[in-house]
């Protein structure tokens, strides 16, 4: 595959936007005046804390259930990026299960212990502090919602940017279920996921088990010694106890386990390339990347006997083992930049519990009181050779983070509401960095240690005006805050010491509008953010190849709209469009990853076919991106140029529903895509490229009962 793809920019497809979804309405309407008996569904969310349709609060919120991800076939978290507004993500540097996420062109490149990411993770309301081990499969999920802008009042530090809830499936007390997929495609791809939920109890214990492989023979190679990259090798599985002895108590008890054995992308040299093939690359070092994780959680729900005060309680214990090495320069031949050891040991502890209730004495007052613990221990070794025998630094962080926080909601009218919240959190991190020279000698030089710690009160304040029954305007300001931290990429102690940054502070207002029209066959959510961010975390890559640390202000403003239409009787058509325009004051840079427009346009069609017992569903999307930069430098390297991706599918799915099977292409125009770029000394040492995945297929038989 010829690394002149790089080059590569496709004009012809400038769908306008606005005149599609102006056409979908004007179907809609003509539909709706056939034909009432499909409507979109009602969508419930909590991302408030409480169970609320997505039409009817004041926060910019994209909510895709477990069918969307199937119709459109989107098994892991990288596959949602297209379908939210401004969104961005990636399998992060040296991991098949490392997440890099970008929100409104805000987040971290670097999965380093040390550098926190602005959009939180949350499990089924577990909070996952780590980019490493949380580019999760999206198997037996119930609903995923992407909350955007500032979370800082409900969720708190390091949600600055967004918040992404993924929600499992909940074990059922009176039905067994079960369903299994096996999947085979390109590169001897071979999938396999089953679920399997049975009440114990009747109508008070059940249990659910999901468990799932991923495998294929990578789609890199190395040209000298014919080891794979891009590979997977996975195996995953969650457990869960559902106890409701009464009408007032639920306990859920949850475990989940992932091993990751599978090798990340690798850098492949586009300079230095004999066989002129991006998908080739050369390593002088035996690359790995093995990821460990586990964790259990116990959530009890609780009612008051008047069901005026609902109380809930979520206690999770988690832990990471992550081991690595890498060759960044993508020669064999070139010892100038390899990762020879990343070796990290985490866990994390988070307690929460929050009230919520829908009164407050004689005012009616939607109300969440809570407080929430974190406390997280890192243990990590770093060791990077830059033309030398590498020197080893090891690092200890330890975190401690408690807040409070409330919100409440009261209808001034009717039709008028006002939210209002405020969280204070404390937070202390102690940084210790000590350093083994390349002769196996201590060196006492760089012994460090250091703490900082932080009060932070953040904020959110917002109105909602029903104009109609069907349309919801609303508008809203909001902060947030991402921790501070010291340079966990530093080889010289002046680096740690001259490397520290601050807690970044972000401030947002927003306006936008909910609408569900024409019988509720149409519905259009469309909002318009404006965020400054005051010390804005950035992790600069040098020259020499190390990380150096920054702080500057910015500014982000831009539009997102969000549309799903049903014109027809089986027919769905879904429009995603978002656009971003930074500034980064006394600085010509533009932030990375962050593309002035991006869209989506899909749709699915399902019929039945006379003679096969069964229906028919066509399903594609079509997704384009302008260019942006994968890095902070904006090197003309790491630009992306302007692509799309497209996608397809064609299910069969049997008349009792027991069985599918499903063809699906993706990428099929083969689109090269540069996901991370490497260029050391101007390009004189390293230019390296990691690529996306390039066109596939992949047959699915799925059976569920």
């Amino acid at each position: 595959m010829s690394q002149n793809r790089t080059n590569v920019r496709t004009d012809v497809i400038t769908i306008p936007i606005f005149s599609t979804m102006l056409l979908l309405a004007t179907a809609a309407d003509v539909i709706a005046q056939e034909d009432s008996s499909y409507v979109l569904e009602e969508v419930v969310v909590t991302a408030q804390k409480r169970e609320q349709n997505l039409q009817e609060i004041p926060v910019s919120v994209t909510a895709i259930s477990g069918q969307d991800l199937e119709v459109h076939q989107i098994n892991n978290m990288q596959d949602i990026r297209s379908l939210v507004p401004n969104l961005y993500v990636e399998e992060g540097l040296s991991g098949r299960t490392t997440v890099k996420m970008h929100m409104r062109g805000i987040g971290v490149s670097n999965q380093n212990f040390s550098f926190d990411a602005p959009i939180g993770i949350y499990m089924d309301g577990v909070y996952y502090a780590r980019a490493t081990g949380a580019l999760v499969d999206l198997f037996d999920i119930e609903r995923v919602e992407m909350l955007r802008g500032p979370q800082g009042t409900l969720y708190g530090r390091n949600n600055s940017v967004g918040a992404l809830r993924i929600e499992t499936k909940k074990a059922s007390l009176t039905d067994f279920d079960a369903k299994a997929d096996f999947t085979v495609g390109s590169k001897d791809q071979r999938n396999l996921r089953l679920a399997l939920g049975a009440p114990l109890i009747e109508d008070k214990l059940g249990v659910r088990f999901a468990f799932n492989t991923r495998n294929n023979d990578g789609w890199q190679r190395d040209m000298n010694t014919g080891e794979p990259a891009k590979e997977d090798d996975l195996s995953a599985g969650r457990i869960q106890l559902r106890y409701i002895p009464n009408d007032q108590l639920e306990v859920i008890l949850r475990g989940d386990y992932m091993a990751d054995r599978g090798t990340g992308t690798a850098a492949s040299n586009f300079l230095v390339d004999p066989d002129d093939d991006i998908y080739t690359f050369e390593s002088s070092i035996d690359r790995r990347s093995d990821i460990d994780t586990w964790g259990a959680s116990g959530t009890i729900n609780w009612t008051s006997p008047s069901s005026a005060i609902n109380v809930t309680s979520i206690s999770a214990y988690r832990e990471l083992k992550y081991r690595n090495a890498e060759d960044v320069d993508g020669l064999a031949d070139v010892r100038s930049f390899e990762v020879a050891r990343q070796d990290q040991d985490e866990w994390q502890f988070t307690q929460e519990l929050y009230a919520t209730g829908d009164s407050f004495g004689a005012l009616p007052l939607q109300w969440v009181l809570g407080a929430f613990y974190f406390r997280e221990r890192n243990e990590f070794d770093w060791a990077v050779q830059i033309f030398a025998p590498p020197t080893v630094q090891t690092f200890e962080q330890d975190t401690d983070s408690a807040a409070v926080y409330g919100q409440a909601i009261y209808p001034l009218s009717d039709r008028l509401s006002l939210t209002t919240g405020i969280r204070y959190t404390y937070e202390k991190k102690e940084f210790t960095g000590t350093q083994v020279l390349a002769d196996g000698t201590p060196n006492p030089a760089y012994d460090f240690f250091d703490d900082m710690s932080a009060n932070e009160v953040t904020w959110r304040a917002a109105v909602d005006f029903a104009a109609t029954d069907s349309v919801l305007l609303y508008a809203s300001a909001a902060t947030g805050f991402r921790s501070g931290g010291f340079n966990g990429n530093a080889i010289a102690r002046s680096d740690i010491a001259g490397g520290g940054f601050g807690v970044e502070d972000s401030f947002t207002i927003e306006g936008g509008v909910k609408s569900e029209l024409f019988e509720n066959k149409l519905r259009l959510n469309m909002n318009y953010f404006y965020t400054e961010y005051d010390n804005l975390q950035q992790a600069i890559t040098r020259s020499d190849g190390t990380i150096a640390t920054s702080n500057s202000q910015a500014t982000v403003h831009g539009l997102e709209a969000e549309l799903k239409a049903l014109p027809a009787k089986g027919l769905a058509i879904g429009v995603t469009l978002g656009s971003m325009f930074d500034d980064i004051k006394d600085s010509d840079l533009t932030l990375s990853n962050a593309p002035e427009w991006s869209f989506r346009v899909d749709g699915a069609y399902t019929f039945r076919v006379p003679g096969l017992a069964g229906s028919l569903r066509i399903a594609g999307d079509v997704s384009y991106r302008t260019n942006s930069f994968t890095g902070g430098t904006n090197n003309p390297f790491s630009a992306t140029g302007d692509y799309e991706i497209v996608n397809a599918n064609l299910t069969y799915e049997t008349d009792d529903q027991h069985w599918a099977l499903t063809l699906a292409g993706f990428n099929l125009s083969d689109q090269f895509v540069k996901t991370h770029t490497f260029i050391v000394a101007g390009g004189a040492i390293a230019s390296t490229y990691y690529p996306n995945t390039p066109r596939h297929w992949a047959l699915t038989l799925k059976y569920q009962y």
